[in-house]
């Protein structure tokens, strides 16, 4: 034999034998597969790749068994490896590594994948991919689109009750909590004894603004079997204003949402707690006002809170300078339950004494707010107030004042608010005030846009009455404004702005007409379980409240306060 020809037939010596060798190598991996038995298979095909990692075939077959085996981020990574030796296959190889990027946890890429595969398909096989392409949106965190891509899928199959299920659930994160109700009421009237949608329907009711029907829904069904149940329960119990019964359900909470739910939130409505705050504020004429705040309270019986408080108050402008200490207590209590035909109920109690010198008048309050039905709440006050102004205090202005308030959420986009209100000055002037806001929840989430409206009519007094308090004959605002709230916890943050136009007649029949705008911020930091941090502050007048002398009547505000538990 030639020198030269030895080393090519060694190789194809080593070639020939080594191929039987693989091939019983392959067929025990496969039979070990067929088994489900991971354990030998798995180990058999990683020598199999290490040996023959350029054949595409083998990578596939090995990446379909990590698959089975639910290792994911290994089959992903193989079938890469399979496309990048074999780009013509790409059709073949790229719905699985879209499914198996998905459950490996990569969600950009798999919809990335499942979006490059969407549009030659049709029918069934359609309606798979964009079922993959809304769990990968789900898991990217975005919720609204997943939901759009599971509702044209539910088109294309309407009777998948899995596919149903997921929609009710993009929808729900969405903040489509109307959407989501719809289609878990539509799942309950086809499975009727399924129990995880009817629990499902109970806990989206309660995320719409339905905690009584939620109730109603949960407690129709056997005892929460898991943490992740009982904390969908705990929720519509203290949404519900039943706190008390929503602290036991979290003893052992099911992620760190419930153990945020359980410390953060309920937990503090159920232990003695404290507070303190300053008050500052400034306007146009000179009106520097400031308060010092410290209280504290606890809760003698399930539903009830008694709290203490005392307030050193300053005024200063150009007719004074008085100062008050005032003390205050306060009694709150629940009535009524969940299925009442009548609802829940807080009554309270309330009496604030202050000392302006030789003046010292008592200021009693009554108020009862309830919520009668899901989606309503009603708010009514009597009560005497202050001017807190230096003319007025010298004057020793009071108010008796009756309000009622009505609140309405229904289940979707929209809320509104109306309230009318009574007040009666120790002079015998007597006006009426009412208010009413429309508001509807945008695309972008935390952000709300709407209108509100006011107007003031004095119905009995004397025209030439001046001790200090504001007394226009008639005044009428109408205002757009936006609204932004998120949460990072554990701070949270919410912002208002609106613009509007008023008119205001005085009691010698001058009109006038301004263009008043506000802001708004209040920032909330959450410290320990156990103490909070909260800030305020904002301004209105026409033009932002920056206090241009120009500009016509501004005023701004600021509040910094700390609650503490214990």
């Amino acid at each position: 034999m030639s020198p030269r020809l030895a080393p090519l037939v060694l190789a194809l010596a080593a070639v020939f034998a080594a191929a039987p060798a693989a091939a019983a190598g392959r067929a025990e991996a496969r039979a070990a597969a067929d088994q489900r038995d991971w354990v030998q298979a798995l180990p058999l095909y990683a020598q199999l790749v290490e040996a023959h990692g350029d054949d595409v075939d083998l990578l596939i077959e090995a990446a379909r068994v990590n698959g089975f085996a639910d290792r994911n981020a290994e089959a992903a990574a193989l079938y890469r490896r399979a496309l990048a030796l074999a780009p013509a296959r790409r059709a073949d190889i790229l719905p699985s590594l879209a499914w198996q990027s998905l459950w490996s946890g990569r969600p950009a890429e798999a919809e990335a994948l499942f979006a490059e595969l969407l549009p030659p398909s049709e029918g069934a096989a359609r309606a798979a991919l964009l079922d993959g392409l809304g769990q990968a949106r789900q898991a990217a965190g975005d919720a609204a689109g997943a939901a759009s891509a599971f509702a044209e899928a539910l088109a294309l199959t309407p009777e998948d009750a899995r596919l149903q299920r997921r929609l009710a659930t993009a929808r729900l994160w969405s903040g489509d909590e109307a959407g989501a109700v719809r289609e878990l009421e539509a799942l309950a009237r086809r499975f009727p004894a399924d129990r995880d949608i009817a629990w499902a329907l109970a806990n989206a009711r309660n995320f719409a603004g339905a905690s009584r029907a939620a109730l109603a829904g949960f407690r129709a069904l056997p005892a929460p079997v898991h943490p992740g149940e009982r904390a969908d329960l705990a929720r519509a119990w203290w949404w519900a204003g039943y706190e008390d019964r929503a602290w036991p359900l979290l003893a052992e909470p099911a992620d760190a949402d419930s153990a945020w739910l359980r410390d953060w939130r309920i937990g503090r409505e159920l232990r003695p707690f404290g507070y303190a705050s300053f008050e500052a504020s400034e306007d146009k004429d000179e009106l520097d006002t400031r308060a010092w705040t410290v209280g504290a309270g606890w809760h003698p019986a399930p539903g009830a809170t008694l709290d203490f408080q005392a307030r050193r108050l300053t005024l200063d402008d150009a007719n004074g300078d008085p100062a008050a200490n005032q003390i205050a207590a306060s009694l709150r209590w629940r009535i009524g339950e969940p299925d009442s035909p009548s609802g829940t109920w807080w009554p309270s109690v309330a009496l604030r004494a202050a000392h302006f010198g030789g003046w010292n008048p008592l200021l009693p309050t009554l108020r009862l707010a309830g919520v009668p039905a899901d989606h309503w709440r009603v708010d009514l006050q009597a009560g005497r107030e202050l001017v807190e102004a230096p003319r007025a205090v010298a004057n020793e202005v009071t108010l008796n004042s009756l309000a009622l308030g009505v609140d309405h959420r229904p289940t979707g986009p929209w809320s509104y608010a109306a309230s009318t209100a009574v007040q009666r000055f120790d002079d015998g002037t007597t006006r009426w005030r009412l208010r009413g806001r429309a508001e509807r929840t945008l695309p972008l989430r935390g952000l709300a846009a709407g209108v509100e409206a006011s107007a003031i009519q004095r119905s009995r007094g004397d025209d030439d009455v001046d001790r200090g308090y504001w007394n226009p004959d008639r005044y009428q605002e109408l205002r757009a404004y936006l609204a932004w709230s998120r949460e990072w916890r554990p701070v949270d943050l919410q912002l208002r702005s609106g613009l509007g136009i008023a008119h205001e007649t005085d009691t010698a029949g001058n009109r006038s007409t301004a263009h008043p705008n506000f802001w708004e911020l209040a920032l909330g930091w959450d410290l320990t379980p156990s103490a909070r941090l909260r800030l305020a502050m904002g301004g209105s007048g026409q033009r932002m409240a920056t206090g241009d002398s120009a500009s016509g009547y501004w005023r701004r505000y600021l509040t910094l306060g700390l609650d503490v538990w214990r």
